[in-house]
């Protein structure tokens, strides 16, 4: 609607144009001519007066539009900040509980490592306890 109504003050001012160029060029000296032009002179600085009144009002709306888009993406960059942020602290975390959840598979490892050489051990302990039982009861016999 604004652009429209741009569009015919700005029509309406270039026909003003013309017919004041024609009116000086057709008749010099004539008072009536004069005093058309006088009026058609006034119309063409009112026109452009709208004119500019609305472009002016034109650039203020624009001007709120930018205000209003900068605010809207200083809340948006302030949101994604945020966002960026727990992110990163959920990685160190995830990363926290990696080396974590590693530590104990490896002591669990180890753990169950342990167990087996034990188990071993107690195997080869009975074994030697057998065995000198045996040599024992051979000494006792003798």
């Amino acid at each position: 609607c604004q652009e429209r109504t741009l569009a015919v003050l700005q029509e309406q001012a270039f026909r003003v144009t013309e017919k004041v160029a024609a009116g000086l060029e057709s008749t010099k000296g004539s008072v009536q001519v004069e005093a058309l032009s006088r009026k058609l002179l006034e119309s063409h600085i009112l026109t452009i007066t709208r004119i500019v009144k609305q472009l002016s009002m034109d650039i203020q709306a624009l001007e709120g539009q930018l205000t209003q888009r900068d605010s809207v993406t200083s809340g948006t960059t302030v949101a994604v900040q945020s966002l960026d942020q727990k992110n990163m602290a959920g990685i160190g975390d995830l990363r926290g509980r990696v080396a974590c959840d590693a530590s104990i598979a490896k002591l669990s490892a180890d753990m169950s490592s342990g167990e087996q050489q034990m188990i071993r051990l107690q195997k080869e302990a009975a074994e030697l306890r057998s065995a000198v039982d045996v040599r024992l009861k051979e000494l006792e016999v003798k």
